[in-house]
């Protein structure tokens, strides 16, 4: 059933799931290497990511149960079909369908960035089904809408050269092809958001990234993706411009929950992570010097050992 995603991650399989007549894409790895026993994990990725983004951790998390991660309707290689929504709130009700179909009737829940804010909300509404919850960098609205205008020196620092190659690249587009040496300089800048040394990726990483976010790929076409960053950005801004509900989702959440952020985060800065740390004060948070956008892929060793080291602390206390 499935077929592996890689050689460098040999129990990971690329696989595909039925959810309510819809083909959601799901990466999988069985707990303990095939027992199928411990306690299942559901892992939701950010905002022009996939499933993908996960496999770094995939095979130390499935020391404990079996892990699944999946490709939002819109995203990697989930098609999108003509009454999906593709907002935050749609995509929380996908991750409880996918929970469904595969017989979870509990689970713990691992997102990143806006699988952050998907898994907060799945967290609020169903606390009887989340038993644990990990939040990587989480697009979490800030206390005061007002703070969306004043940019952290991490957003500056890792945002600007983007923007920079991106409207040398628009303006030379005018003129004729976008010199290589320009569209390097782009994707290095693009890779710098989740790494803190490009040059030291895995290339097994990098070419899983390559084919994983290519052009050309099966699954959502060019448009649907289009319309699928679109509309899910503008429901994560809705929540940000006014975040009572957020909140107060944060506040009713009922399982052990931990938070992972970075002080170079470019895009989720650590005062929001602080934020909702000193609102939710019986929550881990482990904001880390110099990390970036999604410490599972940065930094896997770290992922798993905070994320272990957490587990162990509950069981003893």
């Amino acid at each position: 059933m499935g077929t592996p995603i890689g050689t460098s991650w040999p129990h990971v399989v690329d696989d595909r799931i039925e959810v309510g007549g819809h083909s959601v894409r799901i990466l999988r790895a069985p707990g303990r290497h095939g027992s199928g026993e411990g306690e299942p994990q559901l892992l939701v990725h950010g905002l022009g990511g996939s499933a993908v983004t996960w496999v770094q951790v995939m095979d130390g998390l499935a020391a404990r149960g079996p892990v699944v991660a999946l490709d939002l309707p819109g995203f990697g290689r989930t098609p999108v079909a003509d009454d999906d929504e593709l907002t935050v709130d749609a995509y929380a009700d996908l991750v409880v369908a996918v929970a469904d179909a595969l017989g979870w009737s509990e689970f713990a829940l691992h997102g990143n960035s806006m699988g952050g804010l998907i898994s907060v909300l799945v967290a609020a509404a169903h606390p009887e089904r989340v038993t644990r919850l990990v939040l990587v960098s989480p697009a979490l609205p800030p206390t005061s809408p007002l703070q969306i205008l004043v940019p952290s020196r991490a957003t500056i620092a890792g945002l600007g050269p983007i923007a920079v190659s991106t409207g040398s690249a628009a303006a030379l587009g005018l003129l004729g092809a976008v010199p290589e040496v320009l569209d390097r300089r782009r994707k290095r800048a693009l890779l710098g958001l989740i790494f803190g040394a490009p040059d030291d990726v895995d290339p097994a990483l990098l070419d899983l990234m390559a084919r994983e976010f290519g052009e050309t790929r099966e699954g959502a076409d060019a448009d649907d993706q289009r319309r699928a960053l679109l509309t899910a950005l503008l429901s994560i801004a809705r929540t940000w411009v006014d975040p009572r509900r957020v909140w107060r989702a944060i506040e009713a959440i009922q399982a052990p929950t931990m938070i992972l952020g970075g002080t170079a985060d470019a895009l989720v800065p650590a005062r929001v992570l602080r934020g909702v740390l000193a609102r939710r004060t019986d929550w881990q948070g482990h904001v880390l010097d110099d990390r970036r956008h999604a410490l599972m892929m940065e930094s896997p060793e770290d992922y798993l050992d905070l994320v272990e080291r957490w587990y162990a602390d509950r069981v003893a206390a």
